[in-house]
Parts: C-alpha cells; structure tokens; sequence
C-alpha cells in the first residue's frame, strides 16, 4: 500500500496555490493531525527533517524487536519510524514508533490515533519487562549451584553457650572460592590491559544479573567476564559457553548496548593447560562468536582455594 503523504511536508509550489485550494487542505490537515499537528503543518518549513541519531534509532529498532508495533502484524521489512505526536522535531524514544508502510499511513491518516499509538508503546515496554524478567529466571535456574559470588553470611552450627548472641559466618570454601575468582580477574586485567568493575548486579523486579566483570567500552562491544573454577578434570562441560552467551545477551537487552563475554576458567591443575584439557568447555566456547575463552591454573595466578576437604572447618 502506497504510503500517504505527511502533512508536514509541504512543497514550495504548494505555498502558492489559491487561498481555496490552501484552505481545503488546511482543513485535511486538521483532520490528519489534529489541532497541534494543523499549526504545525500551516507553517512553512524550509528546513530538513531533523535526523533521527543512530543509536536512537537502534533503540526504537530493538524495543520493538525489529517488527511492526502494531499487535498482529508481524512486518519486519519494509519499516518506518513514525512520530507519535506529529512533531517531527521531536526525537524523544517515547515519542518514536516502529510501524510497517501500511500502518505508517493509517497514523497519518488518524486511522490509528495517538491514543491508539501510546498504548501499542506501553505493550511494547510490557512485553520487554516479560522477557527480561523470563530470561532472569531462566538464567538463575541455570547458574544455581555453579558459580560462586559474593560469600553469603549464615548461621553457624556452633553457637555460644551463653545465648545472647547467635555467631554467622560465610563458609569457607566460598570465601576461598571468591579470593580465587578475584585474583584470577586481576591476572586478566594485566593480560589484556585494561581494568573491571567486580560484582556488577543489574536487578530488573526481583530477578538479578551479577556479572564477575564488566568493562564498559565506547566504539566497541563491552565486555562481560564470567568466572569459572575447574578443580577437576571431570567438571568440563558444553554448557558453560552457552551460559556466558545467554548473560551476555540478558545484557544487552536489560542495557541496549552491545557486549562480547570472556569465559575466565581457572584450573586446579598444570596438566589441565593443555589444549586437550577441557575438550567440552573449549568446543562448547568456541561454537559461540560473541564468547571468548581464558585459561589459567592456580599456579599462574598465584592463589589455590585448597582441597574442598577443608570447607568443613
């Protein structure tokens, strides 16, 4: 369907038709546009649209994941960017919807009104809280149990004989664990030059993203680093690449900034440097193009948690 013709723009020769012919469309503009939009269209504009930024553009792009805003559409290829109030100058992402040709111009012609627009706009914004909130709960089902952050403070099973005060404490090995991941994070910064933030938590509701490392970067994608402790040989597997890859792609969306992760495996044994160590976690990682892998042993970062033995103390 042909797209309709904008109310705001007006061509020079169109300046000089007859005061009927002006006034008529005047008339089809107010219709268009409603009140604001008809003031705006009676003015002359002699300059160009004002650009819409990349990186906004990218934003409306993403928020609507690529498609038509209209529910049921479903276009994704001939797109437009429309403004919700008619004010072309304003570039506000609130302001900007991504309809299919087709819709595009019913919102000219106020087939779809503003009224109607805003509403597809919150639908939108609900529908991203959904899945931000469904890939937080996918992913904390998944990490459950294989990482360690920060130590959590619990009661002890000694307490003192007198009762008046209740004794809390981290166990160990998370304590030892976290020394380790913190080392290992600080071995990485040395490597590759540049420094972290530790412990970054995103919480969206009740769920939580915690992220061992981050480094945001402007021009480039920011890095997420992902901190993973192999005391044994059997402890390799496909799913750890598959893991940073799914935190990397939560980050995005929670952010709308593009990011590559760095999968930090710390091994407890020399022998576990060879290239034939790890054969899952290596072809697991390497399947994955927005996932990187780094490998260090205890001995290399200078810190060993000890046997898990030990915990019990």
């Amino acid at each position: 369907m042909a797209r309709a013709p904008s109310a705001f723009k007006l061509s020079r020769s169109a300046i000089g038709r007859s005061s009927a012919g002006a006034a008529a469309g005047r008339d089809r503009c107010s219709q268009v546009t409603g009140r604001k939009g008809a003031e705006l269209a009676n003015q002359p504009y002699n300059q160009d649209r004002p650009a819409i930024p990349a990186a906004l553009r990218r934003d409306v792009l993403v928020e609507a994941g690529h498609r038509c805003a209209v529910a049921g559409c479903g276009e994704h290829t001939y797109l437009e960017i429309h403004h919700i109030d008619h004010d072309r100058e304003n570039n506000r992402l609130e302001n900007l919807i991504l309809l299919c040709r087709k819709h595009h111009s019913m919102a000219h012609a106020d087939v779809i009104d503003r009224t109607a627009l805003r509403q597809y706009k919150e639908r939108l914004k609900a529908a991203e809280l959904t899945e931000i909130h469904r890939r937080l709960v996918e992913l904390e089902q998944l990490v459950t149990g294989t990482t360690q952050h920060m130590p959590k403070v619990v009661e002890t099973e000694d307490q003192p004989d007198a009762g008046t005060a209740v004794k809390s404490a981290p166990r160990r090995f998370e304590v030892l664990y976290f020394a380790l991941y913190q080392v290992a994070i600080s071995k990485l910064e040395k490597d590759m030059g540049t420094y972290f933030e530790r412990n970054v938590e995103f919480a969206s509701g009740k769920g939580r993203l915690i992220l061992d490392g981050l480094r945001p970067r402007e021009g480039k994608p920011d890095l997420l680093v992902d901190v993973h402790y192999f005391r044994k040989a059997f402890q390799d597997g496909s799913a750890y690449g598959q893991l940073v890859e799914r935190k990397v792609a939560l980050y995005e969306l929670l952010t709308g900034r593009p990011a590559e992760g760095i999968m930090l495996a710390i091994v407890g044994r020399e022998s576990m440097l060879a290239e034939e160590a790890l054969p899952l976690t290596r072809a697991g990682v390497a399947a994955i193009e927005c996932v990187s892998l780094h490998v260090y042993s205890c001995e290399q970062v200078g810190f060993h948690p000890g046997p898990v033995s030990a915990g019990v103390l």
